[in-house]
């Protein structure tokens, strides 16, 4: 009897173990691939971070020429000219109207009503995507919501007392600065550490006030002792950054250096933070 031949074909599909082959070989790439993705991100974060501390370093230099004197960490209290280098550098990093709004009351006392629910960019390192402002006050700060930074000053450096020299205080020049270690072996500004449990909080206190205070560790650290990004540290004074390469630090010259976490509380990363100390500071 003739076989019937079929006017339709029979598809040949794949196997199973042809499809786990592909599946295998897919997961292989996206394993190779996703490191060097990781890699640039991290460029990427590394380089906008340091521009950000390149503004900062510009600022510093810009109000210097304003004022006579560079910010310092100043004083926790309710009067705006007491506040941190943070917001007495916002005319100089593009927030001025942010600024005024603070200040529209004059005489030192701050108008919060526009003021609290507003971020600052450049105060942000982008590595972290956390909440650019506290949406509830400290029990360490005068009580007022604000912008975060994630850049503290070197309380070492730039002691605690208020910015106005009209209101008591010790102001330091950049001659002061020079005569010492110098203006490029002297940190202004670095990337606070923080435990990556951190990212979360949305409430301004202890080792993270927001710039509407000053004097605390908040807005500036005293230690020498630097830490990659890690979850379990918690709160405390160490600089620190999400970066492999190390942290960032911005010098009084306006230079932006990446220091490595083998740095770690030596004396000579101390060094730079002091400007009574005559010894320069130098890179491992």
């Amino acid at each position: 009897m003739a076989r019937v031949r079929s006017l339709f074909p029979r598809l040949r599909g794949f196997t199973l173990i042809e499809l786990l082959v592909v599946i295998a070989i897919i997961a292989i790439l996206i394993g190779l691939l996703l490191p060097a993705v990781q890699k640039v991100r991290e460029a990427a974060a590394r380089m906008s971070t340091t521009n950000n501390l390149k503004q900062i370093g510009l600022a510093s230099h810009n109000y210097h020429d304003s004022k006579n004197r560079l910010a310092i960490n100043g004083t926790n209290t309710g009067d705006y000219r007491d506040w941190c280098w943070g917001f007495q550098l916002l005319p100089f990093v593009e927030q001025d109207n942010l600024f005024k709004i603070c200040t529209a009351n004059g005489n030192g006392s701050p108008n919060m009503t526009a003021a609290t629910q507003v971020g600052v960019k450049a105060y942000m390192c982008p590595a972290r995507n956390r909440s650019p402002q506290a949406s509830t006050g400290g029990a360490n700060s005068p009580g007022y919501v604000g912008p975060f930074t994630d850049y503290k000053i070197a309380w070492n450096s730039w002691n605690n007392t208020s910015n106005d020299p009209g209101r008591g205080g010790n102001i330091f020049t950049m001659s002061q600065v020079t005569s010492n270690n110098g203006t490029s072996n002297t940190i202004y500004v670095g990337e606070g550490g923080m435990d990556t449990n951190e990212y979360q909080r949305n409430h301004a206190s202890n080792w993270e006030e927001n710039i509407y205070s000053g004097g605390y560790g908040g807005t500036g650290r005293g230690g020498n002792n630097i830490r990659r990004d890690t979850r379990g540290y918690g709160q405390g004074d160490y600089w620190g950054s999400p970066f492999s390469s190390g942290c960032p630090f911005v010098m009084c010259d306006g230079s932006v250096r990446m220091i490595s976490y083998s740095a770690s509380g030596t004396a000579a990363f101390g060094y730079a933070m002091d400007w009574k100390n005559a010894t320069p500071f130098t890179l491992n």
